[in-house]
């Protein structure tokens, strides 16, 4: 059994007759989220660079298919259909493709694909070098199942078995340097890169609701995955608090997650009806973010919150929760935006206040988003590729 390539122009060695080595991505699958789309930037901008690179998919699907360059190479990886263990039903086929290929490099993302890619690494002999990408806070979800439950108790006895490791933010590097026997200087730390050229081309297109064309209307929104880590009942009591303050304030709450209902109903129970808004998901969040007044994040753990990133190459002021990890990171320890601390409504209620009534220079926004543009953290994953190469040689 061995992974099927279902399409690409050719990149690799075998396709493009090149001795370039060969780098290559594992993700389940293309759906829209912050790590999914994170990939699909450096596989886009690696290849763009002239690597030789391939993504593995377990399933080839999601919106952001369509956002992969034809350089790319997708490679569907065929489960052993008697497998029940979800991304643990390709570990055949992985085996076989890593030694079909020999990729010099091998990047897993998200935990599930860096378990069983170390699950290789530890039971089969391979010269790929294994180096898995964290993206998140390490033990802090709730919201697990059983498997993410087994997934997670056996990270701490693979993660060592990594030929190295790299996490999206400081923060998420110290918090997997505090949990697991990983020590801090085998963790390499690379950034998300946020194609903020894009996002300001997208967010000055039109957008269709009377609350953002209204000059008299101080609008608040979040865009995300309606879900326990972003603890969006904090977000309803936040904006709840501002309302009663500021009755021309509105909310808008945009994205789907498996707490949708919930929320929905929450702003039912505040009386909020009429002043916040649930529109699903968004095309174009930019032109949300673009024309609300402050964006507003209250997770309960994050790892680097790409959205915040997004919201300030807007020119949206941000306040966010100083959670676990990625927030102070972005916001410069507050230099660029409110922190608050978790769960604590008054206190996001007061920043939000603050930046409506004094927003920030949106140039100031957009120049700290700016350091996370593909350039600069390409640049960054070139060094990282280039020494892991040398290394290996």
């Amino acid at each position: 059994m061995y992974a099927e390539q279902t399409s690409g122009e050719g990149s690799g060695p075998d396709a493009a007759g090149t001795a370039e080595p060969l780098i290559a991505f594992f993700i389940p699958d293309l759906t829209v989220g912050g790590a999914e789309q994170v990939t699909v930037n450096i596989v886009n901008g690696l290849a763009a660079r002239g690597y030789a690179v391939e993504l593995l998919l377990s399933r080839n699907e999601g919106k952001l298919r369509t956002e992969l360059d034809d350089e790319v190479t997708v490679v569907t990886l065929q489960p052993d259909r008697t497998s029940v263990l979800g991304v643990g039903a390709h570990l055949p086929a992985l085996v076989s493709y890593l030694r079909r290929r020999e990729p010099a490099l091998f990047l897993p993302h998200l935990r599930h694909p860096s378990v069983v890619s170390l699950t290789i690494n530890r039971l089969f002999e391979t010269e790929t070098k294994i180096i898995p990408t964290h993206h998140a806070a390490f033990g802090q979800s709730t919201e697990q199942t059983v498997k993410d439950r087994v997934v997670e108790s056996v990270v701490p006895r693979l993660y060592p078995a990594a030929d190295g490791l790299i996490a999206v933010s400081d923060g998420v590097a110290e918090g997997l340097a505090a949990r697991t026997p990983v020590d801090r200087k085998d963790i390499s730390v690379l950034h998300n890169p946020v194609d903020v050229a894009e996002i300001q081309r997208r967010a000055r297109q039109p957008v269709d609701h009377p609350w953002l064309e209204d000059d008299d209307r101080d609008v608040v929104v979040f865009v995300g995955r309606h879900t326990e880590q972003k603890a969006l009942d904090t977000w309803v009591r936040t904006f709840q608090r501002v309302y009663e303050e500021n009755p021309d304030a509105r909310g808008i709450i945009a994205g789907t997650g498996p707490q949708s209902e919930e929320i929905a109903d929450a702003i039912e129970a505040a009386g909020l009806s009429e002043a916040v808004t649930m529109p699903g998901y968004v095309e174009n969040p930019y032109g949300l973010m673009s024309r609300a007044d402050v964006f507003l994040l209250s997770s309960r753990y994050e790892g680097l919150p790409t959205v915040l990133i997004e919201a300030l190459a807007c020119g949206c002021p941000v306040v966010a929760t100083d959670c676990e990890s990625g927030p102070r990171e972005i916001l410069d320890n507050g230099k660029f935006g409110v922190l608050a601390p978790v769960g604590d409504e008054r206190a996001l209620a007061t920043g939000v206040t603050e930046l409506l009534d004094a927003p920030p220079a949106t140039d100031l926004l957009r120049a700290r988003a700016a350091e996370f543009a593909p350039d600069a953290v390409l640049d960054a994953y070139e060094q990282f590729i280039e020494e892991q190469i040398d290394r290996q040689e």
